[in-house]
């Protein structure tokens, strides 16, 4: 015998519709609490408006608006309420938006009207913004370790490369002189003139590393004079013209600080040569704050980070940009392809509140 499949019209037939309710309900819940209570009271006015208008209410009229203005003022009694005991809430959604943008030292505000439940959450994330900002702290202070550490390295490096190698080859330069002056063979003058050559260019090289290295100029004369003497050397390798400008007044700019800024200046200036940048290029030095700050900028094609000659290796910007947030300071990097590039560097000279 054929069996016959009879279509169930029960629970499946109906999870459209319960779908679709239970959809509707999970709306109304979102709505905020306000609107509900606004709903509920407006609700409670219409009832009342619908009994008297059927007659079940009475017909003193002076009694029916003594309690539909009753029952507008605790309708809005009901509002003022909500709104007060919904304050804390907002007022912690705004310090989570100013923590968001940098703000780290926006906390919740105690308040008098707050419901204890709310007053016991804004306490315990101001605890919590507490522990960030005293991690952040530690962090911070070990980001500076780093770097002194780096910077103090690079130091020694660069004075043995100053102090000893090129002490030695302007010893063997000095001697190839004067075998070339002792010796009749022109052949021979002609060799020792070229490794003389060639011993000079070394020289500059390795000055030019031990400078790249770590600038005695930022610890010995300041961080200006570190940046004019980098803007003349640009100048005379590339052609570039860079223009500084200093806004500090008499301002000392701490150590640490000068070395991180002509870190900034020397990379920036690195790239727009990268970028074929014909120039003006300007630098920037401002105080604003208990902030000082380096503005790098060119008008020439903007920054392509696709482009092999842009330095992504590791040693460019990209490691600038960490050192600068190691010591508790922000980097921008604007570009536009055909408008220029803007490096903006701003690190902190007293504690952060």
């Amino acid at each position: 015998m054929a069996s016959t499949t009879i279509p169930d019209f029960g629970r499946d037939a109906l999870r459209p519709a319960g779908a679709g309710i239970a959809g509707v309900l999970r709306g109304l819940l979102r709505i905020p609490l306000v609107l509900k209570v606004m709903g509920a009271n407006g609700l409670i006015i219409a009832v009342a408006l619908v009994l008297v208008s059927n007659g079940l209410w009475g017909d003193n009229q002076g009694e029916l608006v003594v309690v539909l203005g009753a029952l507008s003022v605790v309708c809005l009694v009901n509002l003022l309420l909500v709104r007060l005991a919904l304050s804390p809430i907002e007022q912690l959604e705004e310090v989570a938006e100013r923590v968001s943008a940098g703000d780290f030292g926006a906390r919740a505000r105690p308040s008098l009207v707050s419901d204890p439940q709310l007053t016991r959450l804004s306490d315990t994330v101001n605890v919590l913004l507490d522990s960030l900002a005293a991690e952040r702290r530690r962090i911070q202070k070990l980001g500076v370790e780093v770097v002194t550490a780096q910077d103090t390295e690079r130091s020694r490096i660069a004075g043995e490369l100053h102090e000893s190698i090129a002490q030695t080859l302007a010893a063997v330069r000095f001697q190839l002189s004067a075998a070339a002056a002792t010796t009749g063979d022109s052949a021979m003058q002609n060799s020792l003139a070229t490794a003389r050559g060639m011993i000079g260019k070394v020289m500059d090289e390795v000055r030019n590393i031990s400078h790249s290295l770590h600038p005695r100029l930022a610890d010995d004369l300041g961080l200006v004079i570190a940046l004019e003497a980098l803007a003349r050397q640009t100048q005379e390798r590339t052609g570039l013209e860079v223009e500084v400008i200093t806004d500090i007044g008499q301002k000392r700019v701490p150590a640490g600080i000068a070395a991180t800024l002509f870190r900034v200046a020397q990379e920036s200036l690195k790239n727009a040569e990268a970028r074929g940048a014909e120039g003006p290029v300007s630098v920037l030095l401002y105080a604003n704050n208990g902030t000082i700050g380096l503005e790098v900028s060119d008008s020439h094609q903007g920054l392509d980070t696709g482009d092999s000659k842009v330095d992504n290796s590791g040693n460019g910007l990209a490691t600038i940009m960490d050192r600068v947030v190691l010591t508790g300071g922000v980097m921008r990097i604007a570009s536009e392809q055909n408008g220029g590039t803007t490096v903006t560097a701003e690190l902190r000279t007293t504690d952060e509140n």
